[in-house]
């Protein structure tokens, strides 16, 4: 099968790739032998021209033009000439808070970037990544990139550390700058090339200090809207351009070459547009020198630009073309206007007068410019643009109706707070504007500031009182009629926009409208800009806001549109979308409730839209109306104190709120198949999915109303409980935390669990003891360092009184309750103190916390005894075991005994199930356990005896369980109640799970389990679709056995494939300290039930049983199970079986392969293209969210429908 082969291989090398090795730089091939590459069209059948251009034909992002980096740097070389350079990197989790632990593409650690090397050359250096030669670039043509930019000392550094230039020839113009400061997270910029006849390149820079703390992250690069139109068939009154595309008459000679060849903007056509170009002089515009601010000219070759100003004109597109621009940089003059005034204009009632103009108007929110119409008896404003336009010019039609002599006055009026850049080029204007000269009007007096107050200030009240502007749309009316938050975005656009402000640059705008169904509204309407992106609008600065706070609106997305809202943060200079509406394909309208949460000032809130205008629907609008702010104040009421902390949120989230951050977010969900809630099993719970679609953020927050405790000492005696039921689950799943946060203070960490805990429902709790009359908030965090699986929550509960003694306890949020005598040395700490064991049990680092106890001989005299002793249990009604994880130094460390010690009314009480372990000494955990059978209330205990031991001698423990039942053997487990003494070793990547065997028909899970025969029993188990492509494993150890010259290991298997065909692995191994072998392995199909296998464990030293699953060479799919793992020491191994201690499947006969092959491959292939196609989907329907409106679900994307995963097991799955 030849063919097949071939074909298999050109379809393995083509399909994205998860996790492996980065690829070498790709050759570039084109495939139809086309001259015009890297020109952004598509002139072969596969868009081979366009490969390794900077970007490739498709991406993961399903956004043409891209280069995601994964597999490829798409053409990108690093230039750099020191040894801080840009290499491809793969994220991280073990690089939390250091390196992003998630690419932006995928959003997990599966995925690829490019990363800027730390610096060490003295006393700086640069790193320059460079794209390919890219042969021309239309006006409209973006650049768009995700980077992350984190470290010690950004805010006060003066040099940019990101910079994104364009080279063509010998010019270089800088496009972008990287703003002051950074934040750990992804944050997009983007950039605008301007029209580019010629060949050019563009090239990320980043220049460092020596040793700077500075990390730099760059991801999914994108060139936008940068090719020509196609041919096209064209409407009589469009322009025809010589390559076959159309554009709109009014965009003729309007200063941007709309035509591949620029014919549009031809001298001889536009000989009847005035234009000045501010190239060599004024031309007949003139500077009022009466106002406060004059206009300039002048050349960003010849100006200090700031980081705000034109780094380039717009006519020459280079830093030696001239610009007009007013002085923003002196604080003094706040408010102040300058004048530019165009020569006497009269109108022709033959022709249409209009100004085209491109504006500069970036990093101030409050800058503007206004344009007037100036006759002999009134000055009257025609047009006016406010806010942060972007880094670029933007293009501007302003339309004249004046029947008189007139002439036009274009206002440059600087707002308070930000500095920011206010600039003019190319001015035309039409053959309808016709210049005159007839005498001069006198000129107005320029309107500067009066009134009661002060600058800077909002008068209110008829004048009696003024605001300080920081007090403006804060979410409380201040004034006696509400005036200072009746601009601020909440407003029916009865009188106007309500204080939304058009900020779009394309050729869509939001316009107030009055609609026959609906009356006045927010709509969109064609725009005067050359960009193709998204209409925007944006609020004034907001802020601060209250917990509670939500908008309200009213929408229609109309037959074809899209419409978004989104918040961003000018601190910390991010933007992130809280929600998102795509057409239905009615013009129905819509209420839609946004929670905004508790935010500091300064945010702003934008509303981005799409629409086809000119399609079949563009008569049907997009629009907005009646928004409100519902509960913003900060100073808004508490919930009633009888909602308190109890909820098992079927009617809603009672008194908790999601705290709005950057978009991973904890979310409500009905129980569906596979996905139960806790409270009834048909109900709602809450939960996170850190794979989910587009979750950009680091932690989800779910934080209570505020809390008041009792206010006197003497009514908050006994303190309250919280409790509450979790699940985590999955083979990659990260952290949830429970936290307290008193007010004026900082947070406390109460409880804490990592690592999957099986998909089954656990119940934990912990005390809550606030100080008398001290309000409080409660916190459950999730943070996204796993990426497969989910966190849910459900019925929390709080009750008086302390809670009982913790069931789990891995010493991360404190000691549980633990107690010690006082002058014993027993104490909590982590493995980075330089003692002790290097890192703990729970999560295999070294911050992970641990009990350790010193147990030399100054420490601990031989023969004294010193004890570690729980909260007291109430009493048992059945048999449990308790489990613990110990850690002893190689030195005469002393005695361990543990024990459960029974409370009676009188006397110290009975100890029972003692356990005194014959410790084994060495830089290794090792699992305890025994059995506690008592009546009444009791504690569990570990004693210590002194032995006279060296300084460093010492004995640690973690993670002390307590479940119900019996404890099993040493490896031995049948995962009724968790995975018992068997645990994923530390640092892997993948883990197994656990989970009841109920699940649906379609699920390849087996649908009983082996040791009840029921779906109510549970096994372990890895499915094989989430681990990723290359043969990756998930393993899972035994605690530390005892050397052994012959001992048994039984386990019952299921390895059930879909056409029998997969590649997928389960092999036993031992590993030691003289290495590791296998002793057993089978691969691919082997039965459709349950397998049971005996084998016989022979083993020198002390050594671990792994378990072993792994993919196999190819992604395929299906599930490996175990159950019932029993382990015992001895020769007697009674099984015909007992023999084959280095046995592997059976090999079939050569005849029999080759009939096999002949069936697989085609349905290799077949699952090949289709794993390619949904790998590619996956990518456009988690990152492209403006394309892709679906709503998130709970599943993972990488999970089948009828079950979750939940993210890695930690060493006790457990109940608390």
């Amino acid at each position: 099968m030849p063919g097949s082969w071939g074909l298999l291989s050109f379809l393995l090398l083509q399909m994205p790739m998860v996790g492996p090795p980065f690829y070498v730089q790709a050759v570039f091939v084109n495939r139809c032998g086309s001259s015009n590459v890297c020109n952004f069209v598509c002139d072969c059948w596969d868009c081979s021209d366009e490969n390794q251009c900077g970007y490739q034909k498709a991406s993961a992002l399903g956004a043409p033009f891209t280069c995601s980096f994964e597999g490829t740097t798409c053409g990108w070389e690093d230039i750099s000439n020191s040894a801080y350079r840009w290499d491809p990197a793969q994220a991280s989790i073990s690089t939390w808070g250091l390196e992003p632990p998630f690419d932006h593409t995928l959003g997990t650690d599966f995925g690829w970037y490019m990363a800027a090397t730390k610096q060490r050359v003295k006393p700086a250096a640069t790193a320059q990544l460079r794209s390919p030669l890219l042969r021309g670039a239309a006006a409209a043509c973006e650049i768009r990139a995700w980077y992350l930019l984190w470290g010690s000392g950004l805010n006060e550094t003066q040099q940019p550390l990101l910079t994104l230039e364009l080279i063509q020839g010998s010019r270089t113009v800088c496009l972008w700058q990287s703003p002051p400061g950074g934040t750990y997270s992804w944050q997009e910029l983007v950039a605008y090339t301007g029209h580019i006849p010629g060949s050019f390149q563009v090239t990320f820079s980043s220049t460092q200090a020596f040793s700077s703390a500075a990390q730099l992250a760059l991801d999914d690069v994108e060139f936008r809207n940068c090719g020509f139109p196609p041919p096209q068939m064209c409407g009589s009154k469009a322009f025809h351009c010589q390559q076959g595309s159309c554009i709109a008459t009014d965009r003729v000679c309007d200063g941007t070459a709309d035509c591949r060849a620029g014919e549009d903007e031809d001298e001889a056509k536009c000989a009847t547009f005035t234009v000045c170009s501010f190239e060599d002089d004024w031309c007949q515009w003139t500077v009022d020198p009466n106002t406060t601010l004059p206009w300039l000219r002048n050349s960003s070759l010849h100006l200090a630009s700031p980081p705000a100003g034109p780094s380039r004109d717009h006519s020459t597109n280079s830093r030696e073309g001239y610009f007009a621009y007013v002085e923003t940089q002196k604080p003094e003059l706040d408010e102040g206007r300058a004048w530019l005034s165009s020569p006497m204009l009269a109108p022709d009632a033959n022709q249409s007068c209009y100004l085209v103009l491109y504006l500069h108007l970036h990093g101030s929110n409050s800058n503007s410019l206004n344009i007037y119409s100036q006759t002999a008896e009134a000055l009257q404003l025609v047009w006016s643009r406010t806010g942060d336009l972007g880094n670029y010019w933007f293009r501007e039609k302003v339309d004249f109706v004046d029947t008189k002599t007139f002439k036009i006055v274009i206002e440059g009026r600087i707002g308070s707070g930000q500095e920011g850049s206010i600039a003019l080029d190319d001015l035309h204007l039409s053959p309808g504007c016709r210049t005159v000269r007839d005498t001069q009007f006198p000129t107005p007096p320029v309107l500067e500031h009066s009134g009661p107050c002060p600058k800077g200030q909002f008068t209110c009240d008829q004048g009696k009182r003024c605001l300080h502007l920081q007090m403006l749309c804060n979410f409380k009316a201040e004034c006696d009629d509400a005036s200072d938050e009746q601009q601020c975005g909440g407003t029916d656009f009865a009188k106007g926009s309500g204080g939304w402000m058009d900020i779009s640059v394309g050729h869509l705008r939001w316009t107030t409208s009055r609609l026959i169904s609906v009356g006045p509204a927010f709509r969109l309407q064609e725009g005067p800009g050359q960009m193709f992106s998204m209409a925007r609008a944006a609020t004034p600065v907001l802020g601060p806001s209250g917990l509670g706070c939500v908008l309200q609106m009213d929408f229609t997305t109309g037959p074809e549109g899209f419409l978004a809202l989104a918040i961003a943060d000018g601190s910390l200079g991010t933007r992130w979308w809280a929600w998102f509406a795509r057409s239905n394909g009615t013009t129905s309208w819509a209420t839609a409730t946004v929670s905004l949460g508790a935010r500091k000032r300064p945010f702003q809130l934008e509303l981005l839209a799409r629409a086809d205008l000119d399609g079949p629907w563009g008569a049907l609008p997009l629009a907005v109306s009646n928004i409100s702010f519902v509960n913003c104040s900060p100073e808004a009421p508490a919930p009633a104190p009888q909602a308190g902390l109890s909820c098992n949120f079927e009617i809603g989230w009672c008194s908790w709120y999601v705290e709005q951050n950057d978009g991973f977010e904890w979310r409500l969900s009905k129980s569906r198949r596979g996905a139960v809630d806790h409270t009834t099993g048909t109900g709602s719970f809450l939960f996170v999915d850190p794979g989910g679609a587009w979750n950009p953020g680091w932690r989800a927050r779910l934080i209570s109303a505020p809390q008041v405790a009792a206010a006197s000492a003497a009514a908050a005696v006994e303190a309250s409980c919280l409790s509450f039921w979790y699940r985590m689950d999955g083979p990659q799943i990260g952290t949830l935390a429970l936290k307290v946060k008193a007010a004026g203070e900082s947070e406390q960490v109460l409880w804490t669990r990592r690592g999957s805990h099986g998909a089954v429902w656990h119940q934990a709790s912990s005390t809550i003891s606030p100080k008398p009359g001290q309000d409080y908030q409660v916190i459950f965090e999730a943070l996204r360092d796993g990426f497969l699986g989910s966190i849910a929550l459900d019925d929390l509960t709080v009750t008086p009184g302390a809670c009982p003694a913790q069931r789990h306890c891995s010493f991360e949020a404190g000691e549980c309750g633990f107690s010690v005598p006082k002058q014993q040395a027993w104490q909590r700490q982590n493995g980075a103190r330089g003692w002790g064991p290097p890192v703990d049990h729970t999560m295999g680092e070294p911050r992970g916390h641990y009990m350790i106890l010193q147990t030399g001989a100054d420490n601990l005299p031989l023969g004294q005894v010193t004890i570690l002793r729980s909260r007291a249990f109430p009493s048992l009604l059945r048999t449990h075991c308790v489990s613990f994880w110990y850690y002893q130094s190689g030195s005469e460390p002393g005695s361990l005994t543990a024990y459960a010690k029974e409370e009676e009314e009188k006397g110290e009480g009975a100890e029972t199930g003692m356990l005194s372990p014959d410790l084994t000494q060495g830089a290794a955990w090792r699992y305890g356990s025994f059995v506690a059978k008592v009546h009444g209330r009791w504690q569990v205990a570990f004693a210590v005896t002194g032995a006279g031991g060296e300084p460093a001698s010492y004995i640690a423990l973690d993670d002390i369980f307590v479940k119900e039942g019996g404890c099993s053997e040493p490896a031995s487990c049948d995962f009724e109640s968790g995975p018992c003494g068997w645990s994923k070793p530390h640092g892997d990547w993948y883990s197994w799970d656990w989970k009841e065997a109920a699940t649906t028909l379609r699920s390849p899970s087996p649908k009983e389990d082996h040791t009840l025969g029921t779906n109510a029993g549970h096994y372990a188990y890895v499915d094989l679709a989430v681990l990723s492509l290359g043969k990756s494993t998930a393993r899972l150890a035994s605690e530390p056995l005892a050397s052994t010259t012959g001992s048994c290991l039984r386990f019952h298997y299921h390895m059930d494939f879909l056409g029998h065909s997969s590649p997928a692995e389960l092999t036993v191994r031992l590993t030691g300290a003289q290495g590791e072998r296998v002793i057993w392995s089978a691969r691919g199909h082997q039965s459709w039930t349950w397998m049971n296998r005996t084998l016989l464990v022979t083993s020198p030293v002390e050594f671990q049983i792994v378990l072993e699953a792994s993919s196999g060479a190819w992604a395929s799919s299906g599930v490996i199970a175990l159950d019932d793992l029993h382990y015992a020491a001895g020769p007697d191994c009674a099984s015909p079986q007992a023999d084959q201690t280095e046995e592997s499947s059976s090999p079939l006969p050569v005849s029999t392969i080759a009939i096999v092959a002949g069936v697989v491959n085609p349905v290799l292939l077949l699952l090949i293209a289709t794993a390619c196609c949904l790998w590619k989907r996956r990518g456009s329907q988690e990152r492209m969210v403006e394309e892709d409106g679906n709503g998130q679900g709970f599943d993972n994307i990488a999970f089948r429908d009828d079950r979750i995963i939940l993210p890695q097991m930690a060493p006790d799955p457990a109940t608390s």
